[in-house]
């Protein structure tokens, strides 16, 4: 290390040079931390509305039950013909939706689901077909659907037809 004077003890100078160089280390070990932390927080992709892409996969699987339906921006909640609306997305890549209609009658379909598009966008395959306001005929329903939010929470999508943006807001059960 150091050339010290013979006689004099050496622990004092290799102490103080030890401890140095930890400190040195630690001070930019730190800042490196930081940096890569603040680099993978920003980076990270959302959707319009809410929610981390990255965390879509975890997030979707679990029940969900309709809370809001919007039509072009308006609210159609309270006019729908259908009750009970739920959907339930498996890890498997499994779906059914369950949803009692104007009848009383509960209805039940089931399909697959999957992301495309860097997972803006949810495929529903065998979802069918049902009314939803006495105002808007049947809802047919699209292979795709955009995401708008989705959290571990609250679930939203949306999918355009002839009669406008739908507009689905679930919340997990």
């Amino acid at each position: 290390m150091f050339f010290t004077p013979v006689g004099l003890n050496r622990w004092p100078f290799d102490f103080f040079l030890v401890n140095l160089l930890k400190y040195k280390f630690m001070k930019r070990f730190i800042f490196l931390s930081m940096i890569f932390f603040s680099i993978g927080l920003f980076s990270c992709k959302k959707y319009s509305e809410g929610g981390l892409k990255n965390m879509a996969a975890s997030h979707i699987r679990g029940t969900w039950k309709l809370e809001t339906y919007l039509l072009n921006n308006i609210d159609f909640t309270g006019d729908l013909l259908i009750n009970s609306y739920k959907e339930t997305f498996n890890e498997e890549g499994t779906y059914s939706r369950q949803l009692i209609d104007t009848f009383n009658q509960v209805l039940s379909t089931n399909g697959g689901w999957d992301f495309e598009g860097e997972r803006s966008l949810l495929t529903i395959l065998g979802a069918g077909d049902f009314l939803l306001t006495a105002g808007s005929s049947t809802a047919t329903a699209p292979r795709s659907y955009t995401i708008e939010r989705l959290t571990k929470s609250e679930l939203w999508y949306t999918y355009d037809d002839g009669l406008g943006k739908h507009d689905f807001r679930l919340i997990k059960q």
